[in-house]
């Protein structure tokens, strides 16, 4: 059975922006394997899919990074300023200085990352062309705004939602959520949009601010390492990919690897468990968190930022009932308004707020429990 766009009863239209004629006929094959996409057109660089998404008005673009002409991010950012559409970045980009370049696609505007499918004649061929489908299938449902140049580079000028018409209660703090004496670990949790929330927290947390920080973002595992990088030009701690058999260190961004859930036991070291999905995710959110819970929940903040889908909520509202100061990101701030609109809809959340003012309420609590 074929699955169309619910909202309009069509197929999904995709602008493929690819300078390989080879991988051009690659995803066009990929895509065409159901008939559930519609290749609108084609682009061969950066120039050509500005003019493409004004033209054909696609639901989703496929967009490579490095192209003749125009590179995939100055077409990212010209497009989301003015015929914004959901972009996912399609590049093979594997050394941290190319996967740095891949991580500003996301400030650029674009919603995922991921890395080209392997051709028909690969082993990997089957299970990494429905990757692509999928996800182009997921990131088409997010409804983007335009985004407006700023003299701090580029930002959001509106909230990014999915299946925003239903209502959302107004969280009203808990008389349990106090802040805790002694916080020995902050935890946070991101998906689609996090990269940018991340960025911003982090960069207004104080550097007096020791803690240890744990953080389960969901990117492809072959970014992880540039992602790293990435957020180490913006935060005062040391951001790094965790290891197994870590041991939390204070003033320690530690970002999960790809492919193995990521935990935090009794003597607070890194631990890795298996890979079955949870909530669809590898790592899941939800994995550390529960983690959390059994080692230090009521000595924790934990965090859930911008993401599709549910994960991490359920672990954040079992986090709150044992005390822990809970926080979910408001929908203003969102790039898509999915986990942290389920943590706030299951009472999940002490506060809601953009992630600036996450990191000063942070700030702001560990900076009283030390006077």
């Amino acid at each position: 059975m074929f699955r169309y766009d619910l909202n309009t009863g069509r197929p999904i239209r995709v602008l493929i922006v690819e300078d390989s004629p080879l991988y051009q006929k690659i995803l066009r094959g990929i895509l065409s394997e159901n008939d559930e996409f519609e290749v609108v057109a084609v682009a061969s660089n950066g120039l050509e899919a500005i003019k493409y998404a004004s033209l054909y008005k696609p639901d989703i673009i496929s967009m490579d990074i490095f192209m003749p002409v125009m590179d995939g991010i100055e077409a990212t950012k010209v497009i989301m300023q003015s015929n914004p559409v959901p972009i996912v970045i399609v590049s093979n980009v594997y050394q941290t200085s190319d996967t740095d370049l891949a991580i500003k696609e996301l400030d650029a505007g674009a919603v995922y990352i991921l890395p080209k499918p392997a051709g028909p004649s690969d082993p990997n061929y089957s299970k990494e062309a429905s990757k692509y489908r999928n996800t182009l299938r997921i990131m088409s449902e997010i409804k983007v705004v335009k985004r407006s140049n700023r003299s701090n580079g580029i930002s959001y000028t509106n909230t990014i939602l999915i299946n925003s018409s239903e209502e959302v209660p107004t969280l009203r703090p808990k008389i349990r959520c106090t802040p805790p004496k002694d916080v020995k670990l902050i935890a946070i949790g991101a998906s689609a949009g996090g990269p940018e929330s991340l960025k911003i927290l982090l960069s207004n947390l104080s550097v007096d601010v020791v803690t240890p920080v744990v953080v389960v973002q969901h990117i492809d595992p072959h970014f992880i390492e540039g992602f790293a990088s990435w957020l180490n030009n913006y935060s005062s701690h040391k951001v790094k990919v965790a290891t197994k058999g870590e041991l939390l260190e204070e003033k320690i961004v530690y970002i999960a690897p790809g492919e193995r859930h990521m935990r935090v036991d009794k003597s607070m070291t890194i631990i890795f468990s298996d890979n079955k999905k949870s909530n669809g995710h590898v790592p899941s959110i939800d994995v550390l968190f529960e983690s959390i819970n059994e080692v230090c929940g009521k000595e924790c903040i934990a965090i859930l930022l911008s993401g599709m889908g549910r994960d991490g909520a359920d672990g954040l509202k079992k986090l709150s009932d044992s005390g822990c100061y809970t926080f979910a990101q408001n929908e203003e701030s969102s790039l898509v308004y999915g986990m942290p609109k389920e943590a706030v809809k299951l009472g999940a959340a002490c506060s809601v707020l953009s992630p600036e003012n996450i990191a000063k309420e942070i700030n702001n609590m560990l900076n009283k429990n030390r006077s």
